[in-house]
């Protein structure tokens, strides 16, 4: 079994497709779902589904900037994580592959410590990946990928305004910045999945639906890129449900 943490900001409507995802996808044994609601309190909803989910996490959250608020909740997140594997995964990151646990345990057998997507996923991280490259190469990005817990517990996940700034020269800009300097410094052995080629090309601008595939080419998962807030509209549920229902 496999802990899988998510983070839910204000959009309720993805942590029930997810619900229905994981239903479809896995078996209650693969996994244990840790849910951490960082929605602002005036704007909290109740779950209705809570008995779908492993446990939830309810933090006091106020409007602040999203390295800070989301970095934050995965570090609340991480300390309820017993499985000494532990997959992270953004609420708009839909796994679409049933055998996803058994990849990870082998993997993670060969002495790999994190792996999962890489960081380019549309115009607003290949700019990054590009200039630094070797800083990226793979090493897996927290949107949705798989890491040894000692790891992921080893430095917190927050990026504040201040350090994206200072950090611009260096390429540290992300949430868990900390983790891939980590890895970097240490030589950690790391793999990414690569973004495939039936990726929305034509939308594919920052905004569009970044699926990845493994070293077999064989698609692991999506990201519907901003779907938690950008992106959203009254068709996007909708939308995302008849990309689940695709075979890949």
């Amino acid at each position: 079994m496999i802990d899988y943490l998510t983070v839910v900001y204000k959009n309720y409507d993805l942590l029930n497709l997810q619900l229905d995802n994981f239903k479809k996808r896995f078996s209650d044994s693969d996994y244990r779902l840790i849910v951490v609601d960082n929605t602002p309190d005036k704007e909290k909803k109740v779950i209705e589904r809570s008995d779908e989910i492993d446990l939830i996490v309810e933090l006091e959250s106020v409007p602040t900037f999203d390295g800070i608020s989301h970095g934050g909740a995965l570090d609340t997140g991480l300390q309820y994580c017993e499985s000494d594997i532990v997959c992270i995964f953004d609420s708009d990151f839909f796994f679409l592959n049933s055998n996803l646990n058994s990849y990870a345990l082998k993997k993670f057998s060969e002495g790999y410590v994190a792996v999962g997507v890489e960081w380019d996923d549309g115009l607003d991280t290949r700019p990054w990946t590009q200039k630094f490259p070797d800083k990226f190469k793979d090493i897996p990005c927290a949107f949705g990928s798989f890491y040894d817990l000692n790891l992921a517990r080893s430095e917190s996940w927050i990026i504040t305004p201040e350090e994206v700034e200072q950090n611009k020269p260096e390429g540290f800009i992300e949430v868990g910045w900390r983790i891939r300097k980590n890895i970097l410094k240490n030589n950690l052995k790391t793999f990414s999945w690569k973004s495939s080629t039936i990726s929305d090309s034509k939308t594919f601008s920052g905004y569009g639906n970044c699926f990845f595939e493994d070293e077999q080419s064989n698609i692991i998962g999506m990201h519907y890129v901003a779907g938690s807030h950008v992106r959203w509209n009254s068709d996007t549920y909708l939308e995302i449900k008849k990309l689940l229902d695709e075979k890949y």
